[in-house]
């Protein structure tokens, strides 16, 4: 048995399939995460813990929309692993609970509960916590 543990209650579903859009002749495919409503705030957390971790930042080039041009930034990847099926590829993105994590949101245990934290009363449609991306 693994002794893995998630950082979220329910893994993140991405897939890449061929844009149907008007600018598909630019960019010819298209991404799409789904995050189950019970991850948001959990993975605003894990985020947030990888930000302040110094061994998770990494260099990365970013497009500058500003004045038209690729800029190096520190930034932290997010993985996952998927294949490919019928209808383009697909995968889930399930990180592992870091040793650190920030301090918690009110209500929220730390490290996480594995069934996840409380959503936010911004998504409840309140107004008195920010996620912080």
């Amino acid at each position: 048995m693994s002794d893995f543990k998630s950082a979220l209650p329910y893994v993140i579903k991405w897939s890449v399939k061929d844009n149907e859009f008007d600018d598909k002749e630019k960019n010819p495919k298209t991404l799409s995460l789904f995050i189950p409503q019970e991850s948001i705030a959990a993975l605003a957390q894990h985020l947030t813990a990888m930000a302040a971790d110094s061994a998770k930042l990494k260099n990365g080039k970013v497009w500058n929309y500003d004045n038209n041009q690729e800029v190096e930034v520190r930034g932290v990847y997010l993985n996952a692993k998927g294949k490919s099926g019928e209808y383009g590829d697909f995968g889930n993105i399930n990180p592992a609970l870091l040793a650190f994590n920030p301090p918690a949101a009110e209500g929220c245990p730390m490290p996480p509960a594995p069934q996840g934290c409380p959503m936010p009363a911004t998504l409840q449609g309140g107004n008195d916590y920010d996620i912080p991306f």
